[in-house]
C-alpha cells in the first residue's frame, strides 16, 4: 500500500494530541504510522498542506442515490465523486426504489457495489416496507448484512404506535432510526414554508406546526420508553426549542440538520427557482438564525447534506409541478462557512464528530494507530463553482455558478489520497 506524508497541516480534533497545531501526518498501510513537526520519513506521495486544515473524514448522514431504478438522476459513481469532492470520506446512502433498500439482499448489494469508490458507502435500510410508513422491515436482517442505520427518506411515519413500536424494537439492536419529523396533513398541498412569501407567491405553505408538532410527538413516545431517538432535517425555531428543552430533561436526543437551510431562506423562491424547491422547506431568516444558533450551542448535533439528486425532467417544470430536494454533497463546507469567518471547530464537530454520534459509529481521532480518513481543506479559498465542475448527475444544485468560500483539496479514504479534481483549475 502507497505510503503518504502530509506535511504541515493544521490539524484540528479535540481528540487529537496536535488539536490546533502545525503537524506532519505519516499514513502507512491505511493507518496513520507517525505524527509530529518536521518527520524524517520516505513516502511514495507527500501532501505540502501549509495553509490547510485536517481533519477526521467527513461523514454524511443521508445522501439518496437513485441506483437501482433511478440511475439516471444518480448512480454510486457520481454520487461518490460528488461527495469526495466536497470532502466525504464516509456517506450513509438511501439506494433506490426498484425495488426499495427494505430487505437484507439489497443492503448487500449496495455494501459490495460501493468497495471500490473513493468514499466508504455506508448502507441505510428503509424503516417501513417500500417507506410507506405501514409495517416495519427486518432490522435485524439488514444490520447483519451491513446497514448502519434505518430511514425512509422523504417519506414521514405517522402512525405514533409504530413509531413506539420502532423504538421498542431497535432498542437492543442500537442502530439509529433516523426520523424525519413531518406531519402532512397539516400541510396539505404544501409547496414551501408558510409565511410572507408563500401568501405573495400564492403557494401553498408547509406551516413550521408540521414539523414541531411531529417532534414533539416522537420526542414524548422516546421519554415514554426511555429510549434514545435521532432526529433529521430540522429546519424550524420552534423545533430547535424543542430540541433544546428534551436535551435539558435528559432524553437521549441527537438531530441534524440540512446544509441548505443553514443558507437559504424562503425568500430565496421569490422567482419561483425549482432548485429551491426541497424538503424540509427553507423557512423565514428567523429559523435560519435559531438553526445556527442550535448548531454553536449544541442543540444540533450535526449538519448533513439532504442530498437528492434530480434530472432536468423532473426539476425544469412549473414550480408546482418540479421534484423535491437539491444537490447538496458536493458543498456542504460552503454552506457551514456561511461565506463568513469560518469556526473550525464548529465544522469539525458538525461534519465529522457530531455525525459519527449520532449515527452510533466509533469515536475516531487524528492519532498514531487510528485508521487514515482525512479531510482537507482552505476554510477560506474562493472560488467559482462552474458546471463543469459539478459531479453529481443533480442539474439541482442552487451554488452553480456561484462564488463560493471554502475548499476541499482532497481525502484521505482508508490510506489512499484521492486528490479533488477540481484541484488543478480552483486551488
Amino acid at each position: 500500500m502507497t505510503t503518504i506524508l502530509i506535511k504541515s497541516a493544521q490539524v484540528i480534533d479535540i481528540e487529537s494530541a496536535h488539536h490546533g497545531k502545525q503537524t506532519d501526518i505519516y499514513i502507512k498501510d491505511g493507518m496513520i504510522e507517525a505524527m509530529g513537526t518536521d518527520l524524517e520519513v520516505q513516502a511514495d506521495k507527500e501532501l505540502n498542506a501549509s495553509g490547510l486544515v485536517a481533519n477526521t473524514g467527513w461523514l454524511d448522514i443521508l445522501s439518496y442515490c437513485g441506483e437501482p431504478g433511478e440511475e439516471w438522476k444518480e448512480d454510486l459513481n457520481s454520487l461518490s465523486r460528488a461527495a469526495q469532492s466536497g470532502g466525504f470520506t464516509h456517506v450513509a446512502v438511501l439506494a433506490g426504489n426498484h425495488p426499495h433498500p427494505d430487505h437484507a439482499a439489497a443492503i448487500s448489494a449496495l455494501q459490495k457495489a460501493g468497495e471500490d469508490l473513493p468514499v466508504h458507502i455506508l448502507p441505510l435500510g428503509n424503516i417501513t416496507q417500500q417507506a410507506q410508513g405501514k409495517d416495519m422491515t427486518e432490522f435485524h436482517d439488514m444490520a447483519k448484512a451491513g446497514a448502519v442505520g434505518f430511514s425512509d427518506g422523504d417519506h414521514p411515519i405517522s402512525d405514533t404506535g409504530l413509531i413506539s413500536r420502532i423504538m421498542e424494537y431497535n432498542a437492543g439492536l442500537k442502530l439509529p432510526v433516523l426520523f424525519f419529523p413531518f406531519d402532512r396533513k397539516l400541510a396539505p398541498g404544501g409547496r414551501m414554508h408558510e409565511g410572507v412569501q408563500s401568501a405573495s407567491l400564492g403557494l401553498k405553505g408547509i406551516p413550521a406546526v408540521s414539523e414541531s408538532a411531529a417532534l414533539e410527538q416522537i420526542l414524548q413516545i422516546a421519554s415514554w420508553l426511555k429510549v434514545p431517538v435521532r432526529i433529521i432535517r430540522i429546519s424550524s425555531a420552534e423545533s430547535v426549542d424543542l430540541l433544546r428543552k428534551a436535551k435539558a430533561a435528559g432524553i437521549d436526543v441527537k438531530a441534524a440538520v440540512p446544509a441548505f437551510n443553514l443558507l437559504f431562506t424562503d425568500e430565496n423562491l421569490a422567482s419561483f427557482d425549482e432548485n429551491y424547491k426541497v424538503l424540509p422547506p427553507y423557512r423565514s431568516e428567523r429559523d435560519r438564525m435559531a438553526l445556527w444558533q442550535g448548531l454553536t450551542d449544541g442543540t444540533i448535533d450535526a449538519v448533513m447534506s439532504n442530498h437528492h439528486a434530480q434530472d432536468i425532467e423532473n426539476k425544469a417544470v412549473e414550480f408546482e409541478y418540479a421534484g423535491w430536494g437539491a444537490s447538496a454533497v458536493q458543498t456542504v463546507l460552503q454552506a457551514v462557512t456561511g461565506g463568513g469567518k469560518p469556526d473550525l471547530n464548529l465544522i469539525a464537530a458538525t461534519l465529522s464528530s457530531g455525525p459519527r454520534k449520532l449515527m452510533g459509529l466509533p469515536r475516531v481521532s487524528l492519532n498514531p494507530g487510528q485508521p487514515a480518513d482525512i479531510t482537507l481543506f482552505s476554510p477560506t479559498t474562493e472560488w467559482i463553482f462552474e458546471p463543469s465542475f459539478n459531479y453529481s448527475k443533480g442539474v439541482n444544485q442552487p451554488l452553480l455558478g456561484k462564488t463560493l468560500k471554502g475548499f476541499v483539496t482532497g481525502t484521505v479514504k482508508a490510506g489512499t489520497w484521492y486528490a479533488n479534481p477540481m484541484s488543478v483549475k480552483n486551488a
